[in-house]
């Protein structure tokens, strides 16, 4: 199997196992890209999880029995931080010994509340699973900064063009990232609104 393939059999393992034990979710990240924008090739598995911190220790161990390899901090409660969302990470070995990781991020932020709320039910890889929105995906990329997560922006906006201006504009401000924004949007062409 090819890396891209083995990361689409990873994702429909994840979802299954989130879908049977009834964990709300939503997929992020480079996999929510193609969905909303221009796609590009991608590695990981990013999600995140509404779960208490018992149903999480749960999940956990759920994953772990069906062959999913957690690093043993995240089995004793820690929780890494990751601009300034709580993350864990799980992975997963193909039969070609090729790592494929998985991000878990918690909701435990306002701004992942709201985005939480406005998830949206898509058809991939032949099934329907949870993806972040195109206005809150943008909104993580923008938190996130890198120059791919930059790129990814303008992907979106060249499909979606500028969604739920004024949603993304004050959660952009209470995130302290307007200054991405005004310049993505600049990049891409789009006036200020």
């Amino acid at each position: 199997m090819t890396p891209a393939r083995d990361v689409r059999d990873v994702l429909i393992r994840v979802v299954e196992l989130l879908e049977r034990r009834q964990a709300p979710y939503l997929i992020m990240g480079g996999i929510a890209v193609p969905v909303w924008g221009i796609p590009r090739a991608t590695y990981d598995i990013d999600v995140t999880l509404s779960l208490g911190p018992g149903e999480v220790d749960a999940l956990l161990a759920a994953a772990k029995a069906e062959g999913f390899e957690i690093e043993a901090p995240f089995e004793k409660g820690f929780r890494d931080l990751l601009h300034g969302m709580q993350k864990l990470a799980m992975s997963w070995w193909t039969t070609e010994s090729r790592r494929v990781e998985v991000d878990v991020f918690l909701v435990t932020t306002p701004y992942q509340a709201a985005a939480f709320a406005r998830r949206v039910r898509v058809r991939l890889e032949d099934r329907e699973m949870w993806i972040l929105s195109p206005a809150d995906l943008i909104l993580h990329k923008l938190v996130a900064g890198r120059p791919k997560d930059l790129a990814d922006i303008q992907n979106i906006l060249a499909i979606q063009g500028f969604v739920d201006a004024e949603y993304v504009r004050g959660w952009a401000a209470t995130l302290g990232v307007e200054a991405r924004l005004e310049a993505s949007l600049a990049q891409a062409g789009l006036r200020p609104q």
